[in-house]
């Protein structure tokens, strides 16, 4: 399976910061609250990605401690 999109979640109590790259450009950076209305917002701005497939992407972030981790527990769907 081919992977084109990787997305990189910096993960702060209040924010959660996004970045995708196609490759090694950046094609989308943003920043949500880290909540799940949040989270959802981000998944939204990613389905309007051109040639965006939830399956040839990786998701990455920080181990983060004791900092919630919504954005681990989300169900993508």
């Amino acid at each position: 399976m081919n992977i084109y999109h990787f997305i990189g979640i910096d993960i702060s109590k209040a924010t959660l910061d996004w970045a995708v790259f196609e490759g090694k450009t950046i094609i989308l950076q943003a920043s949500t609250p880290n909540t799940i209305a949040g989270i959802k917002t981000a998944l939204r701005q990613l389905k309007t990605l051109p040639g965006w497939n939830p399956k040839q992407s990786v998701f990455c972030m920080e181990h983060t401690g004791i900092v919630r981790h919504e954005v681990a527990r989300f169900e993508y769907g």
